[in-house]
Formats: C-alpha cells, sequence, structure tokens
C-alpha cells in the first residue's frame, strides 16, 4: 500500500505544476517591470541566524524544522536571509530591490490553506525611509496579483506606530503595548466580549471600553484619520504620513480597493512602520489574507549593528494557487508526433527535433502503441494539434498536420507545419 505525504506537505501534479509555475512566471515579471532584481539564499541558515528575529517573537522558534544533531533549519521566510545577506554585503548598492520566489517550511498546525511547506514571492526595498519604497512594494505586489486573475481584491493599510499612539492614548500603560497590538490584531477573529475582558487586563474598565469603540468605528479613509488627528495628541505628524502614502498609492491606479484599517497589526512585533495586507472575498467578507507585509527598520540591525531601514511585501503563491482553482492544463506540448510503424521513427525524430529548433514545443511517441492509442494519448493531455507520420507521408516527403479540436488535418511540408505552430 503506497505511503501518503506527511502532514502539512502536498504533491502537486504535472498539471497543477504548470500553474503554479505561470503565478510564479507572472509575479516575477511584475517584479521585474518594477527594477526589482533577484536574490537567491540558501534553505538551510544557522539556527543563531533563524533565531536572532526571536527577540520579537516567541512563537517563531517553535515554527523551525531543526536539522539534528546540526546548529542549522530551514528558513521559515525570505526576510531574514535577506537582512543576513545585507549585513554581510556591506558594500552593496542602496537602495537595494531584490525579489525571492521559493518554497520555506514552518513546523506549525496544518490548517486550510495553510502548509508546513509552502512557496511563497517576496520584494523589498532595503536602505530607504521614505514612504515612496513602501508604496513601490505594495503596489509592486498588488499588480503582480491583479495580472494572475485576482482582480476582487483589497489592500487594507494601517501604521504600527499610529496604532501605537492610538493605543497609548487610551491609557494602556507602554509596557503593556505589545500585548494590546496583539489583541487588537484579532479583532476578526474573537468575539467582542472576549476582546474587552482581555483589554480591561491591561488597562482600566473604562479605557479598554473607549478603546474598543474607537476601534470599531467605520468610515472612509480621510474620516477616520481626521478622528485620529482630533482625538489622539501628537498623532498629526503620523496621519501626515499615512495620508502621503495614501496619496501616492492613488497614483498607481490599482484595482483593488486601498482601505486604512487601524486594527491591522499582522502579528510580528518587528514591524516599526507602515503595515498592510492583500485580502480577497470569502463567504462575503473580505477574511481570506493572499499576502502582507510591512517596514521592519530595526530588523536589520541585529545582524549587522547598523541601522538600515527596510520595507517588504510577501504573497503567498501557494494560497494564491488554490484560490484560482488550481490546474488548467496537463502539458506544455503545443503538439504531439505520432508515428506509424518503426519504419518512420526516424523521419518522426527528425521531424520533432526541427520543430524543437524553431522553439515549438512538443512531445514525441516514444512507445509501441498504434495510432489510434496515440491519438488518444493526445487527446488525454489536451495537446491541441497532432504530426502525424506514415509510409505515405514519409516518401511524399511531407506531413499530416491535424487539430485536435476541430478534427481537421491537411498534407503539407514540415516548413509549413511549422509556420502554422508558430
Amino acid at each position: 500500500m503506497p505511503e501518503d505525504t506527511p502532514r502539512g506537505v502536498r504533491d502537486f501534479s504535472p498539471a497543477e505544476a504548470i500553474s503554479l509555475r505561470y503565478i510564479t512566471g507572472v509575479v516575477e515579471e511584475v517584479f521585474k517591470r518594477f527594477g526589482f532584481y533577484p536574490l537567491e539564499t540558501p534553505a538551510i541558515e544557522n539556527i543563531s541566524t533563524l533565531n536572532a528575529k526571536d527577540q520579537y517573537s516567541e512563537e517563531q522558534q517553535k515554527e523551525i524544522f531543526t536539522m539534528k544533531d546540526e546548529q542549522t533549519g530551514l528558513r521559515y521566510d525570505f526576510t531574514v536571509p535577506l537582512a543576513r545577506y545585507v549585513a554581510s554585503n556591506k558594500d552593496i548598492s542602496l537602495p537595494f530591490k531584490r525579489y525571492q520566489i521559493g518554497n520555506a517550511w514552518r513546523r506549525d498546525e496544518p490548517q486550510r490553506m495553510r502548509y508546513r511547506e509552502f512557496m511563497q514571492a517576496d520584494v523589498d526595498v532595503v536602505g530607504s525611509a521614505e514612504p515612496d519604497s513602501d508604496a513601490e512594494v505594495i503596489a509592486a505586489t498588488a499588480l503582480a496579483i491583479e495580472e494572475t486573475g485576482i482582480r476582487d481584491y483589497a489592500v487594507l493599510v494601517s501604521s504600527r506606530e499610529l496604532l501605537r499612539q492610538v493605543i497609548l492614548g487610551f491609557g494602556v500603560p507602554a509596557d503593556k503595548e505589545a500585548q494590546a497590538v496583539r489583541i487588537i490584531d484579532k479583532l476578526q477573529k474573537i468575539k467582542r466580549d472576549e476582546a474587552l475582558a482581555q483589554l480591561s487586563e491591561l488597562a482600566k474598565g473604562q479605557d479598554a471600553e473607549r478603546l474598543l469603540g474607537f476601534m470599531e468605528q467605520e468610515g472612509s479613509n480621510e474620516e477616520m484619520l481626521q478622528k485620529i488627528a482630533a482625538n489622539i495628541e501628537g498623532s498629526k505628524a503620523l496621519v501626515e504620513r499615512m495620508q502621503e502614502l495614501l496619496k501616492l498609492l492613488g497614483s498607481y491606479r490599482l484595482n483593488g480597493k486601498v482601505v486604512f484599517d487601524m486594527t491591522l497589526a499582522r502579528g510580528f512585533d518587528y514591524y516599526t512602520g507602515f503595515v498592510w495586507e492583500f485580502a480577497v472575498e470569502e463567504n462575503g467578507r473580505r477574511s481570506l489574507s493572499i499576502g502582507g507585509g510591512g517596514r521592519y527598520d530595526g530588523l536589520i540591525g541585529i545582524y549587522s549593528k547598523r541601522a538600515t531601514p527596510a520595507t517588504g511585501s510577501s504573497l503567498g503563491i501557494s494560497r494564491m494557487f488554490e484560490i484560482l482553482n488550481g490546474a488548467s492544463k496537463k502539458t506544455y506540448a503545443k503538439v504531439f508526433v505520432a508515428y506509424i510503424g518503426q519504419q518512420n521513427r526516424d523521419y518522426a525524430l527528425n521531424a520533432a527535433t526541427e520543430m524543437r529548433g524553431n522553439g515549438i514545443y512538443v512531445d514525441l511517441n516514444t512507445s509501441s502503441k498504434n495510432i489510434s492509442k496515440q491519438l488518444e494519448y493526445a487527446g488525454s493531455l489536451d495537446i491541441p494539434n497532432v504530426l502525424i507520420v506514415g509510409d505515405q507521408e514519409r516518401q511524399a516527403n511531407k506531413v499530416k498536420l491535424r487539430n485536435m479540436q476541430t478534427g481537421e488535418e491537411g498534407l503539407i511540408t514540415l516548413q509549413e507545419a511549422i509556420e502554422k505552430l508558430k
């Protein structure tokens, strides 16, 4: 009896793998269009490197797959390898605009659309503290989402600095601010009474109620920002900075709606400024995240002891694959070369070689199946054309090209077939 895959990982059939590669190809093309360049880092990092970020997150260490008897582990994201690389290469030109696409691993509990091995795509700008760089990575990621075919999405934008100011403004002590951020970040997932009870442990009951009520307000982006400016002392400069980011994003003419959501905190404590999330609708609610990111100006300094501003986005390629309903085509081949009888094998092979040399994707019969079985094989893979070679075709120095959708076929020269297929 064949064994199943381990929990939290999965196989991708050839058809699914083609779709997965299509998505990554589209995403990479968009990143290149924005002037980002690739960086490849190893899947294995030193535990000391992976744990450096742990001073921000107590949970991260539990998610690392460690190598037995070695002080190494599998990467759980691309931000840590980027930070390590930048810290180790002090001569790189800044701003450093890189992207990376590949697999990462997390040892957490598998859930729907949440795997232990997953593919993601990251895009980052290191060395710029300006909101222009935040807008650039947000826009590049949003456009990549659009061009894969996901049109109905929203960009939820917030600011950890602004959220911190609001929390302190409602009486939460500075030493409990991080706990309050985590509670507020879960407001969409937990009941109001539960959130209020947790906040009341950090601030006086009346202050906790006022804070929660303030967070629950609704309105346009500008209305919400004006409420913060009017009610939270010392927030004016941060509100203006958020307004600047929203204005910059407007210039990119994104298809998705940009929404200021002050409850968004993105969980990780290493975020220092703007944070964002890309959400798609599920059951009538913008509840399914397919990516996100933020500004992390303090992270690279952990590795280099040198303050370096940075901002970046991450896209869940595996999750996008699920949303786009997976497989679309079963093979890359545009034509299948079939032949009748071993005496025509070399002629068929020569035809396949000629077409491949002209950039045409060709599948070639390599079995002893009869012609009807060969055509059945081509049909099972939805190959749109079949080039048939028999004694008649070889003796006339021609080929028979059949359109598998219409059934039309004709006896033509190989060069004419190449021109048609190109």
